[in-house]
């Protein structure tokens, strides 16, 4: 067999070049290609237990930590008694001033959704509002008094009803709120657009509005009312009904009341507020006052 000494150089010569380049080449499209981003750690939503089980975990006494589901911080509570809800307290001086800062530095009866983290690690969907009320028998920790953790079903100790606000946040922290809203009958649907409102959960709110741009931006001019409620239902007929909204401005120390019928459409996600029906609740130019000149206002 006769080797042909230059081909065979030209062979040697070209293999390791040929490595070279198939090297380089998949280097080059290894980076023209988009690394695989890492998914965003999702939010740790809580377990969507009723009350009268969750009752069964979180003892009178007992301790468990308080997460702010929107801020992430988080503070130690203990339990000190409440049949229908948790009525706890911070632990310490210290716990106190953390839950004060997730409500800017001044109490409030506003729902906030939260994580319940028990003693034993299981975390549960809630909802607490941010009023020292009641009793409160922690020495030291700077609180006068109790406040309220609510969870599914629970009632309040007032009117032994289930509170709908408080409800709203639970599912919020269950990470629940899409297949709640797919239960909701037209009425319960106008109930919790006005609650997400007043709550300021305005993205909630547009969840329940029928689908247009820039229904953020207008959700956003009810800011100028410190409340914004209902007190009277009336169906007009299936897809409409007359209601009663209570409109608070003037920091809370003023009210109108509004009369405007409500126009509902259906979908496959649920039942949706018409947006031109709600319109006219947005404050023209100036005082809401001026409110009053439309037909359907009056003072209280």
């Amino acid at each position: 067999m006769v080797v042909n000494l230059r081909q065979l150089r030209l062979l040697l010569i070209a293999i390791p070049l040929l490595l070279i380049f198939g090297l380089m080449q998949r280097h080059i499209l290894s980076e023209m290609e988009p690394e695989p981003s890492l998914p965003e750690p999702d939010k740790l939503y809580g377990q969507f237990l009723a009350w009268e089980e969750v009752r069964q975990y979180f003892n009178k006494y007992s301790s468990a930590t308080v997460v702010d589901l929107d801020t992430g911080l988080q503070f130690n509570v203990q339990r000190r008694g409440g049949s229908s809800h948790a009525d706890v307290q911070p632990l310490t001086a210290e716990d106190t001033a953390v839950m004060k800062t997730i409500y800017d530095g001044k109490w409030s009866w506003k729902r906030r959704a939260v994580i319940l983290v028990l003693e034993n690690g299981m975390r549960i969907a809630g909802s607490m509002n941010g009023m020292p009320h009641g009793q409160g028998a922690i020495a030291g920790n700077k609180f006068q008094g109790h406040f309220c953790i609510h969870f599914r079903d629970s009632k309040t100790h007032g009117s032994r009803q289930v509170d709908l606000a408080h409800q709203m946040m639970v599912w919020k922290a269950a990470d629940a709120i899409e297949s709640q809203i797919k239960e909701l009958g037209p009425k319960d649907t106008i109930r919790l657009f006005f609650t997400a409102i007043d709550q300021d959960e305005l993205k909630l709110a547009g969840q329940l509005l029928d689908g247009k741009a820039g229904t953020t931006a207008i959700l956003e001019l009810f800011k100028d009312y410190d409340y914004v409620r209902t007190y009277e239902f009336n169906q007009l007929n299936e897809e409409t009904f007359e209601v009663g909204v209570l409109l608070g401005y003037d920091n809370g120390r003023k009210q109108l009341r509004k009369s405007i019928p409500i126009k509902l459409i259906k979908r496959n996600s649920g039942w949706k507020v018409d947006l031109d029906s709600v319109i006219v609740l947005l404050p023209p130019p100036g005082s809401p006052a001026e409110l009053l000149s439309g037909p359907g206002g009056e003072k209280p």
